[in-house]
Parts: C-alpha cells; structure tokens; sequence
C-alpha cells in the first residue's frame, strides 16, 4: 500500500521541518551546547536517518536540502555540504535498499559513519589545504571530538527518529 499525495506531502514537510530545526540547533550559537569545543553535527545525522528506507533519488533530495540549509549560513565553502550530504544520503539510502534492512542499528551507524566520512573529508579538502597554524592538528583537538559527539547524540537522535518514520510512513507495507 502507498502513501497517498496528502501523507506523502505531510511526510516531506515534517522532514523538512525535522532538517530545519536540526540546522538550528547546529548553526545558532547558544542552542546547544559545546563539550570541550567540541561541536555537535546535527544535520548528518537526521539527513542520513530521515533518507533510509527512501529510495535513493528521494534520500539524495533530502541530503541535498540539509546540505542547503548548512550551506546558506556557511561563508567559507558554498556547495560542499550540498554535494558531501547528497552523496552520503544517496549511498545510505541505496545500501538499506539493496544490501541491509532498516534497522535502529543500521540506521545508527550509518549516521555515525557518514559523520566520520564527513568530519574527514571536511578537514582534507577545506582544513588542510588552506594550511595556517593548527591545521593539521585541527582533525584531533576539534574533527575527532566532534565526531565522537555527534556519534554519542546521534543515538538518541536515531531513539527519536524511529517512532517519528513510523508514523510518517503509517501507509507503507515492506
């Protein structure tokens, strides 16, 4: 059975709400706190667990969205985001179609993996290149950290998301 145009809309829209108040909390200073300087990524995870069970062009859109709205308020590296989450979700998606099942776990560390992939590849291709003093350590002393604090909230953020899918896709019988 599936969702009809009026539920598939609702869905799509609480996502992008979801996604919003995601880059909220991320991007305004003072929403959340910091551990130790240590920044909490919250856009990867709710981007990568709201596009499993998508399919892959639906999961690559919403990776797209969530790496506009961090994009918008970037000044430094407009488009990375956008590519880096699209990818990511695009891969995410495609690998709980094709090879996993959409469980709490996998959806778990999916999000932390491609939290790892985008920390790594963040400080390769925009840290490391522009040099200056720190950049290479910058991977241990804020990269790292904020990986491990992303993994740790992106628990809860996945204990959170589950219901939430389920209700959205209320209609859908795999």
């Amino acid at each position: 059975m599936k969702l009809s145009k009026k539920d598939l809309t609702i869905k799509y829209l609480s996502y992008g709400v979801i996604l919003a108040v995601a880059a909220l909390l991320q991007n305004v200073s003072g929403l959340w706190f910091e551990i130790g300087g240590a920044r909490c990524f919250f856009v990867v995870p709710a981007a990568i667990l709201l596009s499993l069970g998508e399919d892959e062009r639906n999961g690559a859109l919403i990776g797209l969205f969530a790496g506009f709205l961090w994009d918008s308020v970037s000044a430094a590296h407009m488009g990375f985001n956008c590519i880096v989450l699209m990818l990511l979700c695009y891969f995410a998606s495609a690998f709980v179609n094709f090879v996993f099942r959409n469980t709490f776990w996998v959806g778990f560390v999916s999000a932390a993996v491609a939290t790892l992939i985008y920390c790594v590849l963040y400080w390769l291709l925009i840290v490391m290149p522009r040099g200056g003093d720190g950049a290479a350590l910058s991977i241990l002393y804020f990269y790292l950290p904020s990986f491990l604090y992303t993994a740790a909230v992106g628990f809860f953020v996945a204990i959170i998301f589950s219901p939430v899918k389920e209700k959205l896709n209320k209609g859908i019988i795999e």
